[in-house]
């Protein structure tokens, strides 16, 4: 018999456990904790503290593939009692469960919960449906994920935060390109550290600008025709330009490698850029601002590398991005996709 939380809360687990998947939501953990022991999500909730959902159970079941559920303290310690692990444990495996993002209140407060229409910080992202039978899930898994996308290199999917429009993921069979773009990200940010990482991170940046601008470009039409998406459809746009984003990143490593920053070194690498959009049909005199910004943002040397960092930013840069979160804060070009560039 399941048992009822009382006056005080939950005193023993629930009968069958689940394993949380690492970055997996809250939202998406109680939804399959609650699936394993005969509940419904909204039965669940009745016992992991007070909140406001829909009259309908069948609306509550819709929320993990759209929004994120969030815990006070009091709430935290019921959903540690009745998945049988620790509130510490849960936050290690829980991004949403960390203590800032746990929602305000005293220790003695009510357990409570919240679903609010977005989640409060990144995205909610499906995780792979073959890494998820190898575990055994049984069910849909969704991340907390900082970029709006995620790639699974061992079974070549894609996927992102599109809830439901279009297909939930892209097989990368025929788009081996974007694998190795993704590739090219990971060993960038393995060499180079953070650096390599805001690296991409504007070379991204710069491809949504050409896409804003120039969605029509052939291979980025020919690519989302190939995933089965609308080519002009925001949700497009990080697929298509994946492997741009990537060459031009390795690109702008050379240039910080070289280290010739003056008016001559970039013009030459401007030439070189130059080339390579014209190899790939991006329209030079159109994509060029973007390019000149950057090259702006970098111009300057950095400060002598610590010890513990292989690779420098300039100044520019790093006044501007951030060490965390998505593409668009980690990079020193802050224009989103579908707006205009705001420091154009």
């Amino acid at each position: 018999m399941l048992d009822d939380p009382g006056l005080y809360g939950p005193r023993m687990p629930l009968p069958l456990r689940v394993q949380p998947v690492p970055g997996e939501s809250t939202g998406s953990f109680v939804n399959r904790l609650a699936h394993a022991n005969g509940l419904s999500l909204a039965a669940f909730l009745d016992r992991v503290g007070q909140g406001e959902a829909p009259a309908e159970p069948e609306r509550v079941e819709k929320y993990p593939q759209s929004t994120e559920m969030y815990v006070n303290e009091a709430g935290l310690r019921y959903l540690s009692v009745l998945a049988d692990r620790s509130p510490g444990l849960l936050q290690q495996e829980l991004p949403s469960l960390n203590a800032d993002q746990l929602q305000a209140g005293g220790e003695d407060e009510e357990a409570e919960w919240r679903w609010p229409w977005e989640p409060l910080t990144g995205h909610l992202v499906r995780y792979c449906p073959l890494c998820g039978d190898d575990l055994g899930v049984g069910e849909a898994v969704w991340l907390m994920s900082s970029d709006s996308w995620q790639v699974c290199l061992r079974h070549g999917y894609w996927s992102d935060d599109s809830r439901g429009r279009g297909p939930d993921f892209v097989q990368l069979a025929e788009l081996p390109e974007t694998v190795a773009a993704h590739r090219v990200r990971r060993r960038l940010a393995g060499q180079w550290g953070p650096a390599g990482e805001e690296l991409f991170a504007d070379a991204f940046q710069v491809g949504v600008y050409w896409w804003t601008r120039m969605p029509e470009t052939v291979r980025w039409v020919q690519r989302a025709w190939t995933a089965e998406l609308n080519a002009r459809d925001m949700r497009a746009a990080p697929l298509v330009i994946y492997p741009e984003a990537a060459e031009l990143a390795e690109a702008m490593l050379a240039f910080e490698r070289a280290g010739q920053r003056d008016a001559a070194g970039r013009s030459r690498w401007l030439a070189r850029v130059e080339e390579m959009m014209a190899g790939w049909g991006v329209d030079v005199a159109e994509g060029r601002q973007a390019l000149l910004v950057w090259l702006g943002r970098h111009r300057t040397e950095p400060p002598a590398p610590a010890s513990r960092r292989p690779l420098m930013l300039a100044a520019g840069h790093d006044r501007i991005a951030s060490r965390t979160g998505p593409v668009s804060q980690r990079s020193c070009l802050t224009w989103q996709l579908g707006m205009a560039a705001a420091d154009m």
